[in-house]
């Protein structure tokens, strides 16, 4: 695959998915190239000897990466770090349109979403949202954005780029339902979490963990024999509560040999080392932000980790990427964040998880720690490792964007847009030709079965979300003794029976068609029930919108098994062509015609999904 990356953060800048992601899917024999700014993260400044020009183009291990102008700011001001961002979005949106045509774009975040917007819109490029903070709550929660008309907006622009993707990732289960229930797309938001920096093979090797109390570099803890040191390194700012560790420490003090290793900067910390000095807080200790590397070697020298967050509803569905480089580290880990993060740390058996802004909690995690066996800490140390190399590493994350990126890359943006001009107008055309036999047939059904004379039931639609389905009734509503609806073929009537062998019970679909619930062609809308029955290969066909007909209808229509429908309709999901559309349209009408394979009710077609599969739901990686 051709794969741009789109990304505000990319190497040197300190980020996650940059030059490790690029050279691991090169590695793996795509065709990569970067879409990125020039470097001034963290500190707001350009990166010396960089100058920005309007487009630089420069190769790197064959990754072609492009750079744009932008404001560079990364301070408190809002309306500064508004203009980084906007500059960004402009530069990108624009070099967007000259790069190479990739097949499928990566995006890193909705703030660089619009220039993917552009890019599907102008040259037919789907794409993948990387979903890494929930949007505009992060900068409202902040205090970066007070602004109701501006959080407004980026609340639009966010939901506007999350409904072009083709599919979106999050990197934890809460912010995944939050994204689902928000975009209304279940079947097309996915939980890849977040790994650690690995050293690329280009750079020097990671050192081995580092016995606790050994000495630990230039950056390291002072080596005081016998201390146990717990480190906490990242962003010292308001989110990270910072003061809780303080807090700790004061409660610590009749216990020496604890001592609360800070590492980083950030708004809080001039703050907080004023603070220490003024309790005389002597078991803390303050190092300024070090590299990637560094910060690594330092907790593996650490006798334990600290990851705390304010308590925020916020970041009770977010994992902070410190996390991941804590399991990695192969050190106990103090877990004080409710929500997903904690789960991570429980799952992987690494330490203890305690309630955050709780500093008597927090002390007497770390007392116990202390008071462990250096051996029994190693363990839990060894566990968490375990965990981040099966479930959280650079391997295992690329493994699961590679095969979305790759469904992602089926899609046809220009074909989606053909095929939904020519829903509407055929739509709009067949209820207008069709309104004396609709009245007929209304009437009719009034006669036979009696009002209501449509039947709405809730049906799956594209990315699984949920619609009513508009049709004639073509049964009774009889029920047994037992209060229980007859069978089918009990409750359906002559002009019932009749009215599914013409597929005329189907016409007021077309409301469907209209309101862009379904498409003329497309995989059959299945019941919501059976959304826990379809294996992952057969969730493929949730990316199209359902169909009132459709390449298993016409395969076999009432006579096709589930499985066989099912695997038309992954076919036909993964083979979009204007000449297939074509084919099914022609089909359908030939097959309505002669009312080949028509049949009103029989077992197979009375037969459920879940009903069928009998065996427990298959679960989804």
């Amino acid at each position: 695959m051709k794969i741009l990356l789109i990304t505000q953060f990319f190497d040197p800048e300190p980020t996650l998915k940059g030059m490790a992601f690029a050279r691991e899917l090169t590695r793996r024999g795509h065709d990569v190239q970067v879409l990125t700014g020039f470097p001034n993260y963290p500190s707001g400044r350009l990166y010396p000897g960089w100058r920005q020009r309007p487009f630089a183009r420069e190769s790197v291990d064959g990754i072609t990466v492009t750079r744009v102008p932008l404001y560079p700011s990364h301070d408190d001001s809002a309306a500064r770090r508004a203009l980084n961002y906007a500059s960004f979005v402009a530069s990108a949106s624009l070099a967007a349109l000259l790069v190479d045509r990739p097949d499928v774009a990566y995006v890193y975040n909705p703030t660089a979403g619009i220039a993917a917007w552009a890019l599907k819109h102008l040259r037919g490029v789907p794409f993948v949202l990387d979903v890494q903070d929930l949007w505009p709550e992060t900068v409202t929660s902040s205090g970066m954005m007070r602004n109701r008309v501006l959080v407004r907006v980026l609340g639009a622009m966010t939901a506007r780029v999350t409904a072009a993707a083709e599919h979106v990732v999050t990197l934890s289960p809460g912010m995944t339902r939050v994204v689902a229930e928000r975009s209304r797309r279940p079947e097309a938001v996915s939980t890849i979490p977040n790994w650690a920096h690995e050293p690329s093979p280009a750079e020097p090797a990671a050192p081995a963990p580092l016995a606790p109390g050994a000495p630990a570099g230039r950056a390291g803890r002072a080596g005081r024999a016998g201390r146990f040191v717990a480190t906490f390194a990242g962003n010292v700012g308001p989110a990270q509560g910072v003061d809780t560790l303080l807090d700790a420490a004061a409660l610590l003090s009749d216990t020496p040999d604890v001592t609360i290793r800070v590492v980083g900067d950030g708004l809080d910390a001039d703050r907080l080392r004023r603070r220490a000095q003024v309790e005389r807080l002597s078991n803390v200790e303050f190092t300024d932000r070090v590299s990637v590397e560094e910060a690594a070697r330092m907790q593996q020298s650490s006798d334990a980790l600290i990851v705390h967050l304010t308590d925020d509803p916020l970041y009770r569905v977010t994992v902070p990427s410190k996390t991941q480089a804590c399991l990695r580290a192969g050190r106990p880990v103090v877990m004080a964040v409710h929500g997903d993060a904690a789960e991570l740390v429980r799952r992987a058996g690494a330490g203890p998880v305690v309630p955050p802004s709780d500093p008597a909690r927090l002390a007497g995690a770390l007392r116990d720690l202390a008071r462990l066996d250096p051996d029994e800490r190693e363990l839990l140390g060894a566990a968490g490792r375990r965990f981040y190399d099966a479930e959280l590493s650079l391997r295992r994350g690329v493994d699961r964007f590679e095969s979305i990126l790759e469904r992602a890359a089926c899609a046809r943006p220009r074909l989606d847009a053909l095929k939904r001009t020519a829903d509407l107008v055929a739509a709009a055309v067949g209820l207008a030709v069709s309104a004396p036999v609709l009245a007929v047939v209304s009437a009719a059904v009034a006669v036979d079965l009696g009002r209501p004379v449509l039947f709405r039931q809730e049906r799956l639609g594209r990315d699984g979300r949920i619609f009513r389905l508009v049709k004639f009734r073509s049964m009774s509503d009889e029920r047994g003794a037992d209060g229980e609806l007859l069978p089918d073929e009990r409750r359906i009537t002559r002009l019932g029976a009749f009215l599914r062998v013409s597929s005329l019970d189907e016409v007021p679909s077309l409301v469907n068609v209209l309101r862009g619930d379904m498409s003329l062609v497309g995989p059959r809308p299945t019941l919501p029930r059976y959304s826990g029955w379809f294996t992952d290969v057969e969730r493929h066909r949730f990316r199209a919108r359902p169909g009132a007909s459709g390449l298993a209808q016409v395969s076999g229509r009432h006579t096709s098994s589930w499985d066989e429908r099912l695997a038309y309709d992954v076919h036909y999901v993964r083979h979009p062509s204007l000449r297939a559309e074509l084919s099914i349209v022609a089909r359908t009408i030939s097959t309505v015609l002669r009312r080949s394979d028509a049949v009103a009710v029989d077992a197979v077609s009375r037969a459920h999904l879940d009903h069928e599969r009998a065996a427990p739901p298959p679960q989804s990686s």
